[in-house]
């Protein structure tokens, strides 16, 4: 019986130019971070129990991925009937996050804006468009109660997404507060909150009517018919809010104003009142990024003020956003953006061993003027090397027999054309940086 060659349902292998293609999105998405002042971390990729089941977890808890207790401690668990788990795949980056900066958060500055990315794991059923492990693309400001951290994070997400030439996106915005002060003006207990929350999350992917029949069946039909007409509204009726949560609204239309006044797009900023987001941990304003050719959103965020509290650390406000990297690329992929990225400039052929030497000085030559040249690896005809170059989506083939050598030139070979000229090694290099 043979081993499948399939990953694991949920996993996926990537082929070097969908590994190209991630690694330039990510240098993209790491550069403009970094233009806002925001500093790279990194994480563990396995965390305590502890931190991944506290507070934050909600729905979240049965996702992960747990690893089992080692040794003398996985034998004692199962005599005791006790948790087998002491560890887990973190299932996002913020509650890691958390933990980083309540360990280091004297050493950094404040307030600290950082950017993590990297993968994360669930352990939910896997289907089209969602894997058991992707990668997030994290950027956060701990230390700051200012809704200017809100508009930072989200100008900063949004410049990621014109520099990689994607549509700018629907950004919908809410607020926790504004949220818990509408379901307590519509009568919903607080044991019902969480709950009532998780069924209006589903207004994108579900029947309205569908939604409201739950409500109806977790909070009562008066409740549920109050929220429809505040939050499942079509046009966002202020006073009524306003009502419900002064302060919340004169926040969200604070940072509606810095965000419209700073963009090229004001009228993709809106106040979304249905809009939820998952994690329990949000206390604040929360904000989705819609585009158009998703069915679900392409990335979000939120302000988190409570969760260092978990570690022993103080009080400590805090916001963040991510993007949906795998949905990020499948934008970039469908529109063609991604093709050709983590091809060679060029590949130099070997003409035969005697004269493997002067290819390989070539090569070298043209690397240390910023070129990316592949040298052909082993021995063949030309013909079978050419092929090579083209299955690379080299730009050019390079070669140095016997006359070329003698002259100090070099054959350069234009793949798309089949165009050949004969240069010196300073001419290939402009003619093939200038992609001519």
């Amino acid at each position: 019986m043979s081993i499948a060659t399939t990953p694991p349902s949920g996993f996926r292998d990537f082929l070097p130019a969908q590994v190209a293609a991630r690694h330039d999105a990510i240098e993209t998405i790491s550069r403009v971070y970094r233009s806002f002042g925001f500093q790279r971390v990194a994480t563990s990729a396995v965390e305590d129990s502890s931190v991944l089941l506290g507070k934050g977890g909600g729905e979240n808890d049965k996702l992960i991925f747990k690893i089992l207790k080692r040794g003398e401690a996985l034998d004692r668990a199962i005599a005791e009937k006790k948790d087998l788990s002491d560890l887990g795949l973190r299932f996002d980056l913020t509650l890691p996050l958390a933990r980083y900066y309540s360990k280091y958060g004297s050493s950094l500055p404040h307030p600290f804006k950082a950017f993590n990315i990297g993968p994360v794991w669930r352990a939910e059923r896997a289907q089209k468009g969602r894997y058991r492990e992707f990668t997030q693309c994290d950027v956060d400001i701990i230390g700051s109660d200012s809704w200017g951290a809100e508009v930072e994070v989200i100008t900063a997400i949004c410049a990621v997404f014109s520099s990689l030439g994607v549509d700018h996106p629907t950004v919908l915005l809410n607020d926790r507060a504004l949220i818990y002060a509408v379901l307590d003006r519509a009568g919903v207990p607080a044991d019902k909150r969480i709950p009532a929350c998780v069924i209006l999350d589903k207004l994108d992917k579900v029947e309205r009517a569908k939604v409201l029949e739950d409500l109806s069946a977790e909070v009562g039909v008066g409740p549920a018919q109050a929220l429809e007409k505040i939050m499942m509204a079509e046009t966002p009726d202020l006073n009524a809010l306003a009502s419900a949560s002064c302060e919340a609204v004169t926040r969200l239309q604070s940072i509606l104003g810095a965000l419209k006044a700073g963009s090229k797009r004001p009228d993709r900023f809106v106040l979304a009142p249905s809009l939820m987001r998952g994690f329990d941990y949000y206390t604040g304003p929360v904000f989705e990024f819609r585009h158009p050719s998703l069915s679900g959103s392409l990335g979000g965020g939120g302000r988190y003020d409570n969760l260092t509290e978990n570690f022993g650390t103080p009080h400590t406000p805090a916001c963040g956003g991510s993007i949906g990297f795998e949905r990020l690329m499948l934008i970039l992929e469908e529109a063609g953006k991604a093709d050709g990225l983590g091809a060679p400039d060029a590949v130099m052929t070997i003409f035969s061993d005697e004269l493997r030497s002067r290819a390989l000085e070539v090569a070298a030559a043209l690397r240390g003027k910023g070129l990316s040249v592949d040298v052909f690896p082993g021995a063949a005809k030309l013909k079978q090397q050419f092929k090579y170059a083209d299955q690379k989506k080299a730009g050019y083939a390079l070669v140095i027999g016997p006359d070329e050598a003698a002259r100090g030139v070099v054959q350069v070979k234009a793949l798309a054309s089949g165009e050949e000229q004969a240069m010196t090694v300073e001419e290939a290099c402009a003619r093939i940086a200038a992609r001519a």
